[in-house]
């Protein structure tokens, strides 16, 4: 137990320092979600709109210019997520080989970036819900910070997934882009208004955003619609795990007290 608890934090040291050094992803918090936000506010007509939730059976009138807003966060946000979360894994693969070779168990490498990705989506919620409730008062901000979790580990599995399965940068960045712009577009009241295509529940958005949607205008509860995308964050962590399995199967052997990954490289 002892050494399973050390291969979890050194594997968990790994990804984190990975996440710091990512400069583009740091970047993105800290301008491109307000810069998103606050051209979108600058922007987008103040008309009402009416839109119903099929998820949860509601009908809601609320401003165009704050449903975009809103839709613009879980955007922005899923994108951060999905791309630092697929060049945290995508970087660090070599590594995780190295690991597995020195004994490590792959079930705690993974753990650790499943633990660093709850991190993240602490971080990217509590920023994006301030920079929301700046905006104006939402309705339930608890809410609508569940619905921004729920969006962010949803993506942000996906992007582990894909960093064990694609084989370049340029297809993780193409897939986490176009997913996300797919995904908030079809969700979307302004873009979709319909919004009633029986396949739209199938999408990892689905929950989040008509759950962050009713709440910012309304008391509806909705945590249980939030917690849909949460079974994408499982499938997505299960098929990492059994990549991940599956391109290590002939590498690795337990940590015993008497060998350590420098014993090891020495031998």
């Amino acid at each position: 137990m002892r050494h399973q608890w050390t291969a979890f934090a050194v594997a968990l040291g790994f990804t984190l320092t990975g996440h710091l050094r990512n400069r583009l992803a740091m970047a993105m918090i800290v301008f491109f979600i307000p810069t998103w936000i606050y051209l979108v506010r600058a922007t987008a007509l103040n008309k009402d709109i009416t839109f119903s939730s099929s998820a949860l059976d509601v009908e809601v009138v609320a401003s165009m210019n704050r449903t975009i807003q809103v839709s613009s966060s879980l955007h922005a946000v899923t994108v951060i997520a999905g791309f630092m979360m697929f060049m945290a894994t995508f970087s660090a693969r070599d590594m995780d080989l190295r690991l597995v070779l020195a004994g490590y168990p792959r079930l705690q490498l993974l753990v650790a970036k499943v633990v660093a990705l709850i991190l993240v989506a602490a971080l990217l919620t509590g920023y994006t819900l301030a920079l929301l409730q700046l905006s104006w008062p939402l309705a339930q901000p608890g809410a609508v910070a569940a619905a921004l979790a729920a969006a962010i580990l949803a993506y942000g599995g996906l992007g582990i997934m894909a960093g064990f399965v694609l084989r370049s940068e340029l297809e993780g960045f193409f897939v986490v882009v176009m997913a996300t712009l797919i995904d908030v577009g079809m969700q979307s009241p302004v873009s979709n208004p319909a919004g009633d295509q029986p396949w739209l529940s199938l999408l990892p958005l689905y929950g989040p955003a008509q759950a962050a949607l009713v709440t910012s205008f309304t008391t509806t509860d909705s945590f249980a619609c939030a917690a849909l995308a949460l079974r994408w964050f499982a499938a997505t962590s299960v098929l990492a795990l059994l990549t991940f399995c599956v391109r290590t199967r002939h590498y690795g052997r337990p940590i015993t007290a008497s060998s350590s990954p420098r014993r090891l490289r020495a031998d």
